[in-house]
């Protein structure tokens, strides 16, 4: 990963998937980590799932408010491979893996993320828009 904007977006990255782990597990509710959370998505985030399912910003937020400790067992999420696609001076475009792990089995899914410069979010950037694709199991 290059520095600059495409190793700020990285960092968001790792960092966002590090407060969903802590959330889902319910190791937090500190409402300032949610309002971090929030703050990294912008007002226009739209997100594809890996089902094809579309969701704008509200249905994100909510969705995540109501996983709280919603996988209180072993959770993680691991990201890999993280690269800048495209980039300009104001966005980058980012591909990375997302591996889960949940008790006991693994999925993971490539995605792509378009990131633009925001002074006011928690790492200098935020989401705009989140593509995420489903891979299959190695073997």
């Amino acid at each position: 990963m290059t520095a600059g904007l495409a190793g700020q977006a990285g960092e968001e990255v790792r960092a966002l998937h590090a407060f969903f782990v802590a959330w889902f597990r319910g190791e937090t509710d500190r409402l300032e980590d949610f309002a971090a959370c929030e703050a990294a998505l912008a007002a226009d985030f739209r997100m594809i799932t890996p089902d094809g399912g579309v969701h704008e910003r509200p249905a994100v937020i909510g969705r995540l408010r109501a996983a709280h400790g919603s996988a209180p067992g072993e959770f993680s999420i691991e990201i890999l491979q993280t690269r800048a696609v495209w980039q300009s001076s104001e966005a980058v475009l980012l591909e990375f893996i997302e591996r889960q792990y949940r008790d006991g089995k693994t999925a993971s899914r490539r995605s792509t993320a378009l990131m633009t410069i925001d002074t006011a979010a928690p790492r200098g950037v935020v989401w705009r828009h989140l593509h995420e694709t489903w891979m299959q199991a190695a073997g």
